[in-house]
């Protein structure tokens, strides 16, 4: 294991920050628990920004919707049918972007979803790259992960008393392989 693995598991790195373009966007990319959702609740209440959270967009239960975001989905759905993944996302990507500009806005766009979208220069304005230590992510999504109402309920449906343990394990489980996933 070389030195820089070993400070970006246990050490924060500051983050990385570049600008693209000058649209006025902000995009925030990072591994799971990495903070991208935090950062972004700062500009939840400011009128001249618009937040997306690209996670959401498909759906994904939990958390608290923003009106855009919904207007958003169903721009994307009505064009697309479905929210694209990977590297299919980008067209809807630059959906989100001319919509933004219709609405005369600035936008925070965060997710893992645009973390697919390669090269990063095809982003529009600034990159921010959380670089979170990956013990730090990681504990924090299992945490976040587990308290899902919605899945746990699901858990306690299937198996009982027991729900609560099998869906930490299954948590676990599916988080073990993103640590092996090293940030730059």
């Amino acid at each position: 294991m070389n030195k820089g693995y070993k400070i970006n598991l246990f050490k924060d790195k500051k983050d990385y920050e570049k600008t693209l373009t000058n649209d006025e966007i902000i995009n925030i990319i990072g591994s799971k628990g990495s903070g991208k959702t935090t950062t972004s609740l700062k500009y939840m209440n400011d009128e001249n920004y618009i937040v997306i959270n690209c996670d959401r967009l498909l759906e994904l239960p939990g958390g608290k919707e923003h009106k855009e975001l919904s207007k958003i989905r169903d721009l994307l759905k009505k064009k697309y049918g479905i929210i694209k993944e990977g590297e299919e996302f980008y067209k809807q990507y630059i959906d989100i972007i001319n919509y933004i500009k219709k609405e005369n806005k600035k936008a925070l766009i965060e997710g893992n979803i645009i973390q697919c979208i390669t090269p990063i220069t095809k982003l529009k304005g600034k990159v921010i790259i959380k670089r979170t230590a990956k013990i730090k992510s990681f504990i924090r999504s299992v945490k976040r992960d587990y308290k899902n109402e919605y899945f746990m309920k699901l858990e306690i449906e299937k198996y009982g008393k027991l729900g609560k343990i099998t869906r930490f394990l299954k948590i676990v489980k599916r988080r073990k392989k993103y640590l092996n996933n090293v940030m730059i």
